[in-house]
């Protein structure tokens, strides 16, 4: 379905931020606000709509306060199969979890549920939610550390750029921890790193 023809209107949103908010963590829900802050925002600038925008804002860190072994339950649970890699990386469950609970829990459509899952590692040709939502995530108002101002600007104004900077941000934060981030991030950024070179010649 595309996106343009979801609707959720003030009082179905509302009614969406309690029950997803009954998930989280206190501490997380400033965040969650943010997010759906930074998402509608970046909607109106890039056309997306701002209802959808906002769903799969609220709902992107449903399954984050689970812990290791919630989370691989509800992977068990949905089925969900995930490679040696992703395995190596607790720290990236929550986006398949939390978009299985979407789809089940909270009836989302699937392009708020990609949008969830892709939230954490990003991916190559994402769809224009997945782009806001990934972008949201890591530029929200309560987010604060190196680099950010330049890619809260450039959020604004060129959008493959921005996902290109914030996956190689991804990448350097994972590094600096010792991890090897997750192949599909690193064929993300090679991926806009190509399209933006491939976007300055053409």
């Amino acid at each position: 379905m595309n996106t343009a023809e979801i609707h959720y209107s003030q009082s179905e949103l509302a009614k969406l931020r309690k029950q997803a908010y009954k998930w989280l963590d206190k501490r997380r829900i400033p965040h969650v606000q943010g997010c759906e802050e930074a998402a509608v925002k970046l909607s109106a600038r890039w056309g997306e709509n701002p209802e959808v925008a906002a769903a799969a804002a609220i709902l992107h860190d449903c399954t984050k306060n689970k812990t290791e072994r919630e989370q691989m339950d509800l992977l068990l649970q949905y089925g969900i199969t995930c490679d040696d890699a992703l395995l190596a990386a607790p720290q990236l469950y929550h986006a398949l979890t939390g978009a299985a609970v979407a789809r089940d829990v909270f009836s989302m459509p699937e392009a708020i549920c990609s949008a969830i899952r892709w939230h954490t590692t990003g991916k190559p040709d994402m769809t224009l939610l997945e782009k806001i939502i990934y972008l949201a995530d890591y530029i929200e108002p309560t987010r604060n550390f190196p680099g950010l101002g330049p890619l809260r600007q450039c959020a604004f104004e060129d959008l493959d750029t921005a996902v290109a900077l914030g996956l190689s941000m991804t990448m350097d934060e994972v590094r600096s921890k010792g991890r090897e981030p997750y192949y599909l991030t690193k064929q993300a950024y090679e991926f806009y790193k190509e399209r933006n070179r491939t976007n300055a010649f053409s």
